[in-house]
C-alpha cells in the first residue's frame, strides 16, 4: 500500500512520551526492521484490523513490521509524526550515509536532561567533543559547533536551516498581542470619557444619594461595580462571538481549535487580570470625579465640574491617545499591504504559472544506484511529452520556493584560490531553462550529450560571491571546490531568477546536470489550451500510475507552492487589517458618543447662535475645532511612532518599500475626515430642531 506521511527514525523510545495504545507500552527501543505508527495512520491503512504484525515499506525502509500504535501527536507539537522506524539500518540505507560520518547533519538530535542538569557545564564539554570526533573532517571555511535549544522554544524562536516544520515568529505574536491590548485600551478610554461626560447627567443622582446618607466610598464602589459588570458583559459577548467564529478562526490560524485556549491556565489568569485591571482603570477616575460632586451644587444642577482643567486635560489626552493608535494602525496596515504587494508582484525571472510539480520520492544513494528509477522516469516523461496540451517537462533536484539544503562550503574564490566561499549546489536537467522561460543573462544552457559534471551554470548571486566582475566574465572560467579531493567545472551559463521568495536574499546557486537525483518533475501546460486543473492532474496521474504503480502520486501547483512562502505575512496583514478596522469602529463609536454629549451639553449655545444668525457651517466649524486640533496633535505624535516601528519591521526584508510622505498623511486625513463627519452629523441633526425648542432644552 502506498502512503505519504511524516516519518521519524528513532534510536530510543523513552526520550519522548509517546502514549502507546496498542502493543508493548513499556518498549524502550525499537528492534531492527520494526516500526510504530500513529492511531490515525493505523485507522487509515488497516481500518478496524489490528496493525500489529503488519508489514510496511518506505523508500529507505523496506518490509518493516509494525510492533505498536501510538496516540496521535497533538496539533500544537512542532513534530507531526505518523511513522517511527527503527534506527539501526537508516545510516546504511538513507542518502548513502555513513554511521561514522560526523559531518552528516541529516538528523535532529534531542537530549533528555535530568531536572538538576547543569546546562552551563554541559555546554562547556561540547568544544572538546567536537575536537575529538570532528576535527580534521571539517571543511576549511566552516566550523562545527553544538548548541542547546529548549524544545518548547522551537516553534516561535527558531529559524534554522531544515527545520522539522515551518515555524512562526514570536515577535509577530507579541505584535498582535500589543495591538489587541491597544484596541482594549481604546474601548476602556471610551468608557472613561463617556462615564465622565455622563457624570454631569448623574450629578443629581449622586446628590440625592449623598443627602440620604451614602458616603463617598459607597459611591466609588457603586461605579467600580458598574465598570466590572460592563467588562464582564463584554467578555461574555466576546466568548459567544469566539464560539460562533471558532471554526473559521481555527481554519485561519491552523492547528488546534480556537476554543482550546479556554483550557490554558495562563489565558484564564491573564483574562481575569485584564478584566480586573481594566475595570479598575476604566471605573476608578470617573468614580472619583462623580463622587466628589457637592450635594447642594448637584441638586441645583450646577455643572461647574465641566470647567475643571484636570477633567478637560485628561479627556482630551485620552482622545489624542485614541487617535494616535488609530493613525498608527492605519499606517501600519498600509505599509504591510504595500510590502506584500511588492514581494508578490515583483518579477521572479521565471514563469511558474500553469505548472504542476510531481514529487518523485527519489532516493539519494551511491552513484548509479538510481539507474532503474532514472529509466522509469524517462519513460514517464516520454508518455507526457506525446500530449500536445503539455508545453514542457523538466526534472530537477530543487524547485523554486523550496528551501535548498545542499550547501557546498568550499568553493574557491575566482581571484584568490585560498579564499573559500559557500554556494548552494543543486541539479537541473537540460529542459529546465526553456520550460520555465528562464532568461540566460550570459552564456548558454546545458546541452544534452555534451555537458556533464564538468559543466556548471551559476546564478547572478553566485557570480558575485565567487568574485567575478560581471556575468560575462564568468563564462568559460573554471570553478573549483572540495576539500581533500578538488573538483572542477567550467561555467557555461549565468541565470537570474528567484529560487526563493522576496522575503529573503536569493541563494547563490551552482546548477549541475549530474550528481543529484531528480526529486521533482515539473509539467508545464500551454496556457492557450485552457485545460482545466482537474484534467491536468488526471492526465499526469494516469501516466504516473502506469510507470510507477508502486509509488504514491503526490503533486502540487508550483505557483501556489511558491506563494505559500508569503502565507504567514498574509495572515499577519489580514489580522492587522482586522484589528485596525476594529480599532476604528471602537474609536468611532467613542467619538460619536463624545460628540453627542458635547453637542447635547452645548445645545442652548447652538440655539442662541442660530437665532443670532449663525449658519450651520459656522456652528460645525466652531464645535469641531477642538476635535480637529486633537487630531492634528495626534498626527504629530504618531509620525515618529510610525517611522520607528515600520522601519524596524521592514528591516526583516532584504527587498522592501520606502516609507513615502503620504503614508504619514493618509491616516491623519482619514481620521480627520471621520471626525468632521461625526461632529458635523451631530450638529446638523441639532440644527434641524427649532431654536425655540433648543433654548427650552434641559
Amino acid at each position: 500500500m502506498n502512503f505519504l506521511a511524516q516519518i521519524l527514525w528513532v534510536p530510543r523510545m523513552d526520550t519522548f512520551s509517546f502514549p502507546i495504545i496498542e502493543g508493548n507500552s513499556e518498549i524502550k527501543q525499537l528492534e531492527p526492521k520494526t516500526a510504530m505508527i500513529s492511531q490515525s495512520t493505523a485507522k487509515k491503512y488497516f481500518g478496524n484490523e489490528s496493525a500489529i504484525g503488519k508489514i510496511i515499506s518506505h523508500n529507505y525502509a523496506e518490509n518493516y513490521k509494525v510492533v505498536g500504535v501510538f496516540k496521535d501527536i497533538p496539533e500544537n507539537s512542532h513534530m507531526k509524526i505518523d511513522f517511527l522506524f527503527a534506527w539501526q539500518e537508516v545510516t546504511s540505507q538513507s542518502d548513502g550515509g555513513d554511521n561514522e560520518n560526523w559531518r552528516w547533519d541529516g538528523f535532529y538530535t534531542y537530549l533528555l536532561l535530568t531536572p538538576d542538569a547543569d546546562l552551563a557545564a554541559l555546554k562547556s564539554k561540547f568544544p572538546a567533543f567536537v575536537e575529538k570526533y570532528i576535527a580534521g573532517e571539517e571543511n576549511n571555511n566552516i566550523n562545527s559547533a553544538f548548541s542547546l535549544q529548549p524544545l518548547t522554544s522551537i516553534h516561535l524562536n527558531s529559524n534554522l536551516l531544515a527545520e522539522v516544520d515551518a515555524n512562526n515568529e514570536l515577535k509577530i505574536v507579541y505584535t498582535l498581542l500589543t495591538i489587541a491590548i491597544f484596541v482594549m485600551l481604546i474601548a476602556w478610554i471610551n468608557f472613561i470619557n463617556l462615564s465622565i461626560s455622563r457624570s454631569l447627567e448623574r450629578s443629581k443622582e449622586v446628590g440625592v444619594r449623598k443627602v440620604i446618607g451614602s458616603g463617598r466610598s459607597q459611591l466609588i464602589k457603586q461605579f467600580l461595580t458598574e465598570s466590572l459588570v460592563m467588562n464582564l458583559l463584554a467578555f461574555s459577548l466576546s466568548c459567544i462571538f469566539l464560539y460562533l467564529l471558532a471554526p473559521y478562526v481555527s481554519s485561519f490560524i491552523g492547528g488546534q481549535s480556537a476554543l482550546s485556549i479556554f483550557s490554558n491556565p495562563r489565558f484564564i489568569l491573564g483574562t481575569a487580570l485584564a478584566i480586573i485591571i481594566g475595570s479598575a482603570l476604566a471605573g476608578l477616575y470617573p468614580a472619583f470625579i462623580t463622587s466628589s460632586i457637592k450635594p447642594i451644587l448637584a441638586l441645583k444642577g450646577n455643572h461647574s465640574i465641566q470647567s475643571k482643567g484636570s477633567f478637560l486635560s485628561l479627556k482630551h489626552s485620552l482622545v489624542v491617545f485614541q487617535f494616535v493608535i488609530s493613525i498608527a494602525l492605519i499606517a501600519a496596515s498600509t505599509v504591510v499591504y504595500r510590502q506584500l504587494s511588492l514581494m508578490k508582484n515583483s518579477s521572479l525571472g521565471i514563469d511558474i504559472e500553469s505548472t504542476i510539480v510531481v514529487n518523485t520520492q527519489a532516493t539519494f544513494g551511491p552513484p548509479g544506484s538510481d539507474s532503474v528509477f532514472t529509466r522509469r522516469l524517462s519513460t514517464f516523461r516520454d508518455k507526457l511529452s506525446a500530449n500536445q496540451k503539455i508545453k514542457g517537462i523538466t526534472a530537477s533536484y530543487d524547485i523554486p520556493g523550496k528551501e535548498h539544503l545542499s550547501l557546498m562550503p568550499n568553493f574557491r574564490h575566482s581571484k584568490n584560490q585560498e579564499e573559500l566561499v559557500t554556494l548552494y549546489f543543486t541539479r537541473m536537467d537540460y529542459d529546465f531553462i526553456p520550460t520555465f522561460d528562464v532568461e540566460l543573462i550570459a552564456g548558454r544552457n546545458f546541452i544534452q550529450g555534451l555537458d556533464n559534471q564538468y559543466s556548471i551554470i551559476l546564478n547572478k548571486e553566485a557570480v558575485q560571491v565567487l568574485g567575478f566582475e560581471n556575468p560575462e566574465d564568468a563564462i568559460g572560467q573554471e570553478v573549483n571546490w572540495g576539500n581533500r579531493t578538488l573538483a572542477k567545472a567550467e561555467v557555461v551559463g549565468v541565470v537570474d531568477f528567484r529560487a526563493v521568495s522576496y522575503k529573503e536574499a536569493n541563494y547563490p546557486i551552482g546548477y549541475t546536470s549530474t550528481f543529484f537525483p531528480y526529486k521533482y518533475v515539473s509539467v508545464k501546460f500551454d496556457k492557450i489550451n485552457g485545460t482545466n486543473a482537474k484534467e491536468q492532474v488526471e492526465l499526469i496521474q494516469a501516466a504516473w500510475n502506469s510507470v510507477f504503480p508502486d509509488k504514491p502520486f503526490e503533486f502540487f501547483f508550483l505557483d501556489d507552492f511558491f506563494n505559500s512562502q508569503y502565507q504567514a505575512d498574509q495572515k499577519f496583514g489580514l489580522l492587522l487589517g482586522a484589528f485596525t478596522l476594529l480599532a476604528l469602529v471602537v474609536a468611532g463609536l467613542g467619538l460619536y458618543g463624545i460628540t453627542l454629549l458635547t453637542v447635547t451639553q452645548r445645545i442652548k449655545e447652538v440655539g442662541l447662535r442660530k437665532i443670532m444668525g449663525a449658519s450651520v457651517s459656522q456652528i460645525i466649524v466652531l464645535l469641531s475645532r477642538q476635535f480637529v486640533f486633537l487630531v492634528v496633535i495626534a498626527g504629530v505624535f504618531s509620525i515618529p511612532i510610525i517611522k520607528f516601528s515600520m522601519e524596524k519591521w521592514l528591516e526583516n526584508y532584504p527587498y522592501r518599500i520606502g516609507i513615502n510622505w503620504w503614508i504619514y498623511l493618509l491616516p491623519i486625513a482619514l481620521i480627520l475626515a471621520i471626525t468632521c463627519l461625526t461632529v458635523g452629523f451631530q450638529i446638523i441633526k441639532a440644527s434641524m430642531i427649532n431654536p425655540s425648542k433648543l433654548l427650552r432644552y434641559e
